[in-house]
């Protein structure tokens, strides 16, 4: 009760309107008014797509007193052009570094790191734990404490995309055991030795083919960006050891070609990575190229905790200086709800919901269209139970943000190439890594 009570505060000092908490306007600013009297909730986004436009009604709906504006790109059906989108940015940017612009803004492209060290966004973690319009059993909270840096919440997705390896499961189910709860890079190592050792080799086949070692390297990292960069303080770790022995790995794997830069269909590699937008990516792609198709989680470091990656395709925050911050979390909020999970607009476009009940309905959904006659993917008859309980198993344990910046992995697979083509020493190039990030970071 104590806490509840520390709480209720808190998200009274997380609100600017003064009938939240009963007290007087503490100097916060007026809360802009449309003629009729409805509050006005700003939303910054690149591309107003059908889902967002849907769930703006029905917010609207539910909360006639709030007027949500949709600021967005004036471009074509096809999305914003790489012009438009530059200028957009830079705009935003500029914006959120003077403490102006939209209340909610669409962060997915933006420098989300340094707001949170600039003070510039609303930690939105309080005012989830005592929100009372979201039914919190039914919540994936494993997507939402995957999105915490700095020790806040300042950033909700819509939803999420899961992070895979795809394997041959004739291999790894009937010739190598394979760990799935501790699937780790080094398993993934031992493993992809264990494979060409066994009969790689003769079937002309790789544990990983389609990578360059830089990319091969960007993927690593950007799967486990936490271990390179310490969000809290925005310190970079790449002339750690454990950096500089990731580096040598790479390079010892590519010299002994398990894992190769050469162009190979994907049933010639013991595995590929992916990201499942959908349950059917699994079914459609994972049995187009082996008869016995396994998903694995994207492998974690030693010492971290498993479940897999997900990427999301927006990231809503609220700007720290918005006079409607309780009504900004209320757009959130219901963003996050069964209802508007359930829209029937998001199909196609949102992947995964943070609902877990909308996500139990699409997988059986997507199970009983598998079975039907309807579906006419390959090597129907090879999909059995274990395999619909494989993707369920890895939807729910999707826990790991692959949040790496795309300036900051392109550092990374600059110098690292220098390392592979064996001009410099990986000491050399961890230096030169930690200190482009460093400046990156501090900028």
């Amino acid at each position: 009760m104590m806490r509840k009570k520390m709480l209720m505060g808190m998200m009274c000092l997380f609100l600017t309107a003064t009938t939240a908490c009963g007290g007087g306007n503490g100097g916060s600013k007026e809360k802009p008014k449309t003629k009729d009297g409805k509050t006005i909730v700003t939303l910054s986004i690149t591309y107003a797509n059908q889902y967002i436009k849907a769930v703006e009604k029905k917010f609207e709906q539910k909360y006639p007193e709030i007027d949500l504006q949709i600021q967005h790109i004036d471009s074509s059906e096809s999305g914003p052009t790489e012009a438009e989108l530059e200028k957009y940015l830079k705009t935003t940017n500029a914006a959120i570094l003077a403490g102006q612009g939209a209340d909610i803004i669409e962060l997915s492209t933006l420098p989300v790191n340094h707001y949170v060290e600039k003070k510039l966004l609303t930690n939105m973690n309080d005012t989830l734990e005592v929100d009372q319009t979201l039914n919190k059993n039914d919540l994936n909270m494993n997507i939402l404490n995957g999105m915490r840096q700095s020790g806040g919440l300042y950033a909700i997705p819509s939803s999420y995309f899961v992070g895979a390896f795809v394997s041959d499961g004739d291999i790894l189910d009937k010739k190598i055991k394979v760990d799935e709860n501790n699937w780790t890079w080094d398993q993934f190592v031992s493993v992809s030795n264990q494979f060409i050792q066994q009969d790689g080799r003769q079937g002309g086949r790789y544990a990983l083919a389609n990578y360059a070692p830089e990319e091969f390297l960007k993927l690593v990292v950007k799967n486990n960006s936490a271990d390179y960069i310490d969000q809290a303080s925005l310190k970079a770790k790449f002339d750690s050891p454990a950096f500089i022995n990731q580096l040598q790995q790479v390079k010892e794997m590519y010299d002994d070609k398990i894992l190769t830069a050469d162009q190979a269909k994907l049933s010639n590699q013991l595995f590929y990575h992916t990201y499942l937008f959908s349950p059917l990516d699994f079914y459609d792609q994972g049995f187009r190229f082996y008869k016995n198709g396994k998903l694995l989680p994207t492998p974690h470091s030693p010492g971290d905790a498993g479940g897999t990656t997900f990427l999301v395709p927006n990231q809503y925050g609220i700007q720290a200086n918005s006079p409607v911050k309780e009504e900004a979390w209320k757009f959130l909020a219901y963003m996050m709800s069964e209802e508007a999970q359930s829209l029937e607009e998001r199909e196609g476009l949102e992947g995964f919901s943070l609902s877990k009940s909308v996500n139990d309905k699409l997988l059986s959904d997507m199970e009983k269209f598998v079975k039907s006659s309807e579906w006419t993917g390959e090597n129907a008859s090879s999909i059995k139970d274990r395999h619909f309980k494989q993707v369920r198993q890895l939807v729910a344990s999707a826990n790991r943000f692959a949040s790496a910046d795309d300036k900051l992995l392109s550092i990374v697979m600059e110098e690292a190439k220098s390392y592979f083509s064996g001009q410099k020493s990986a000491e050399e190039v961890a230096k030169l890594i930690q200190n482009r990030t460093t400046t990156y970071l501090n900028e």
